[in-house]
């Protein structure tokens, strides 16, 4: 009797063990997908943290130009036509940068994606104001677009989950 009751809570333990695991793996793997349909408020742009952030976890496919890079920080870089690399990078300290082309600027952002400093390469200063945000950030989806635009939907959609997991990160 007590055989059967430890073998019937380990095999339970085990099923909740694996239902947990297979739910996390599929909002890792599925978080760019879902970041496209979360709530968040104006100037967090959850499609570009889920995607640097989980760079390691999401379908990272081969298209012609785009590179990742995972030694220390996650980073795509893209080579466009003219031959202008491009970047988008997650350090662990919770930061973004944006690297446009030609190496003159790099933009960084903070864990929400707001906007803090430019740090101009020719000059070796930072600059704290910015003409146009909202250019910088079309730059960027540029850059990262052929990524998100590869990412496959999930087998089983746990976009509430993700909503209800992230709902302060975005907000």
């Amino acid at each position: 009797m007590l055989k059967r009751l430890v073998l019937t809570v380990f095999i339970g333990f085990i099923v909740v063990v694996l239902a947990l695991g297979s739910v996390l793996f599929n909002l890792k793997n599925n978080s760019v997908y879902y970041a496209q349909n979360t709530p968040h408020k104006k100037g967090v742009e959850p499609v570009l943290m889920e995607l640097v952030r989980n760079l390691r976890w999401v379908s990272n496919p081969d298209i012609e130009g785009i590179k990742y890079d995972f030694d220390g920080n996650n980073v795509i870089k893209n080579t466009n036509s003219a031959g202008r690399t491009t970047a988008l990078a997650y350090y662990y300290d919770e930061t973004y940068r944006y690297y446009d082309g030609g190496g003159a600027n790099a933009y960084k952002f903070d864990k929400q994606f707001r906007f803090i400093s430019i740090w101009n390469r020719k000059t070796r200063k930072y600059v704290t104001k910015i003409s146009d945000l909202s250019q910088v950030k079309r730059d960027i989806y540029r850059t990262v677009q052929p990524v998100i635009d590869a990412q496959p939907e999930p087998l089983i959609n746990l976009q509430w989950i993700y909503d209800w997991v992230n709902k302060d990160r975005f907000n």
